[in-house]
């Protein structure tokens, strides 16, 4: 009798990353669960469909973490990547000018970019990706993040402590590693949600301005 394809690949696969597979999977089942146990009252209604869906993303996101080309190391125990943290965050690195240059050229749906965020004297950087774009009014919208000007300038109240920066090799390693700055100073990382781990594994480290298709 043939063997399903999938058991082929099991056969064939290694074991180093198999263990690796497993604990990430292991670390992303543990992470979803805790924030769900955190649902509002509100919206407990549509937890049941999002609790069946989740094996099928943590398998995905599994499967994309491990098959993805990164220059960062992969904590697969914690289902977390790791590089080095500035000093200071790289926000600062960049002008509007150069930011509006990048965008007028290479602004498209499904990009993903760096959104820097200084709430309260806390910096970080989330990972988000473009689904709508107004090239007469020189704008752009953000899955999580909303509309910024092409110049990153945030353009609602919603958003107005943020700031959309052009992707850069040390702003996306901030991103993905989940770095923090108070009040100038490193602190302990955040914890990336499964939607930002999948875009991280679509960054084109060699080309942010082309990521790779889901």
């Amino acid at each position: 009798m043939k063997k399903h394809s999938a058991d082929q690949h099991q056969l064939w696969q290694d074991p180093a990353q198999d263990l690796s597979y497993t604990e990430l999977c292991n670390a992303l089942y543990e992470r979803e669960l805790m924030r769900y146990a955190k649902t509002a009252p509100e919206f407990l209604a549509g937890l049941p469909k999002k609790i069946a869906s989740l094996p099928f993303y943590i398998r995905r996101c599994a499967s994309s973490i491990l098959s993805h080309q990164s220059p960062l190391e992969l904590d697969s125990q914690n289902a977390s990547w790791i590089g080095r943290q500035s000093l200071q965050c790289p926000a600062k690195e960049q002008g509007i000018e150069q930011i509006e240059q990048f965008y007028v050229k290479h602004s498209k749906l499904a990009l993903i970019v760096p959104v820097y965020q200084n709430q309260q004297a806390q910096e970080t950087v989330w990972l988000d990706s473009v689904d709508e774009i107004d090239r007469a009014g020189q704008r752009l919208h953000c899955n999580e993040h909303g509309w910024f000007s092409f110049n990153g300038t945030p353009l609602t109240d919603e958003n107005s402590d943020k700031f959309l920066l052009k992707p850069t090799k040390s702003l996306m390693t901030a991103a993905c590693c989940g770095h923090v700055w108070l009040n100038g100073e490193r602190k302990s990382p955040r914890v990336l949600s499964l939607r930002e781990l999948l875009l991280a594994s679509r960054l084109n480290w060699q080309n942010f301005a082309k990521p790779f298709q889901p």
